[in-house]
């Protein structure tokens, strides 16, 4: 009979609870951290405008952000057709210095673009 009502040696109901809540709080918070992380990012690019310099090229201009202006970056340009196609891409270095630079790019392409947009920025 004694052993019918005996407790056990393991963890009470209550702290079970408490590490289930600490296990979901520290999750959170990781989630979180993450998730701020990937909502303000080191390097971001705005097209500010582009030209259609020939049937085979198309130039390009561009704002980086970069909050790590101590390091080189890299960003990818390219120019699509009036399909939606790929026609032309090109790497582009973006130089250490300031926060904020605008830079141009003449993307050579394959046939007639209308459009140039930039793909992705990269610290190196």
């Amino acid at each position: 009979m004694v052993a019918r009502y005996a407790r056990s040696s393991g963890l009470s109901r209550r702290g079970r609870v408490a590490l289930g809540t600490a296990g979901v709080l520290a999750l959170t918070g990781v989630v979180s951290y993450i998730g701020l992380k990937q909502a303000t990012p080191t390097l971001t690019a705005t097209v500010l405008g582009y030209q259609v310099a020939s049937d085979h090229s198309i130039d390009v201009r561009f704002r980086v952000d970069n909050r790590e202006s101590d390091r080189a970056a890299t960003c990818t340009v390219r120019a699509r057709s009036y399909s939606g196609d790929e026609v032309g891409r090109l790497d582009v270095p973006v130089p250490t210095g300031s926060r904020a630079r605008e830079l141009s790019a003449t993307v050579k392409t394959s046939s007639r673009a209308i459009t140039g947009e930039v793909v992705e920025c990269r610290l190196t």
